[in-house]
């Protein structure tokens, strides 16, 4: 989790904290017979998880970065996001996202799907109801969905996966159903 998301995070932790200490006062003398109002399931914290909802507008649209140590690993941008946290989980929905990969050679691929989720627990991002993806060295991929793994650099793609590209000065098309490969797409297995 990049330190901007996790000082915003604590951030939000904070303010619904303190919003729920007081906004909720209960009378001192509550007579016995009334019930306690419902509350949400408590996290290991004892505090309520987080639902954060974000709206984007064109000029400011939401944005994620993912770093480790000086390197870019991806940047997600999106018209709007839902999020819910608790201790040590956090996942967020994302509504027309671009994310740009970035490998450490310096190729790029930006990949656009109508929904992306980021799961900081599985540290995933996956993008699905239809992915187009471009590399910076003019590769171009189509699948249903795509999941990128932090931990390994890698991608996986499943369903009527399309892959485009030139190759000796022709066009060459690749399909299959499923596909792992890296982020500038030059090391794949489609299967």
């Amino acid at each position: 989790m990049s330190p901007s998301l996790r000082a915003r995070l604590r951030m939000a932790v904070m303010l619904g904290a303190i919003v729920l200490a007081g906004c909720n006062p209960q009378p001192k003398n509550a007579p016995a017979s009334q019930a306690p109002a419902a509350t949400p399931t408590p996290t290991p914290s004892g505090l309520p998880p987080l639902h954060i909802v974000q709206r984007g507008t064109g000029n400011q649209p939401v944005r994620i970065i993912q770093s480790a140590g000086n390197r870019r690993l991806y940047e997600l941008t999106a018209a709007s996001s839902v999020s819910r946290s608790a201790q040590a989980m956090a996942q967020a929905t994302f509504q027309q996202p671009t994310v740009i990969f970035y490998d450490k050679s310096g190729t790029q691929l930006r990949a656009q799907a109508p929904t992306a989720t980021l799961d900081q627990r599985n540290r995933q991002v996956t993008m699905s109801g239809g992915v187009h993806a471009t590399t910076s060295t003019g590769l171009t991929l189509e699948c249903d969905r795509l999941v990128y793994d932090r931990a390994t650099g890698m991608i996986h793609g499943e369903g009527n996966v399309r892959m485009t590209g030139m190759q000796g000065g022709a066009r060459t098309v690749l399909t299959g159903n499923v596909f792992d490969s890296d982020v500038t797409l030059t090391q794949m297995r489609m299967r």
